[in-house]
């Protein structure tokens, strides 16, 4: 395999650092909705459990690409879990908030579905980069 282009190596670092930024604002909204009385919810019974895969498999995402350096594996996805047993850690101790089980493994299905969709997202040339994948013969 040849060294990835200058220009590709820029462009992974500018999205390393967008990743690492939007990483920091969405955990700290994620906590702040998890602590809060009534946090966001959807309008049908359980809908708070697809808050909960949605933003664990776009947390996985953003740790994925905010740390490219190291492969989508067992470090991230405890670091992950542990943030979601935090969560529920901590809402057990808030009288309005309660754990939930279900919560946590809504969290680790979303966690899951991004591991699984990873070789699919190799193959879009908007995420190609994020693994140095070449998009196939190049004109010179």
């Amino acid at each position: 395999m040849q060294p990835l282009p200058l220009k590709v190596k820029e462009k992974q670092q500018q999205v390393m650092i967008a990743s690492r930024l939007i990483l920091v604002f969405v955990l700290a909204l994620i906590s702040w909705q998890a602590t809060i009385r009534s946090g966001v919810g959807l309008p049908f019974e359980n809908g708070d459990k697809i808050l909960h895969f949605f933003a664990f498999a776009a947390l996985a995402a953003l740790v994925d690409f905010a740390f490219p350096k190291s492969r989508f594996g067992a470090l991230k996805i405890t670091a992950l879990i542990f943030y979601g047993v935090s969560i529920e850690f901590v809402q057990s101790f808030l009288p309005y908030r309660s754990a939930s089980l279900i919560d946590l493994m809504a969290d680790i299905f979303g966690i899951g579905t991004y591991m699984v969709s990873i070789p699919v997202l190799k193959r879009l040339p908007l995420f190609r980069d994020r693994w140095g994948v070449e998009s196939g013969p190049r004109s010179k």
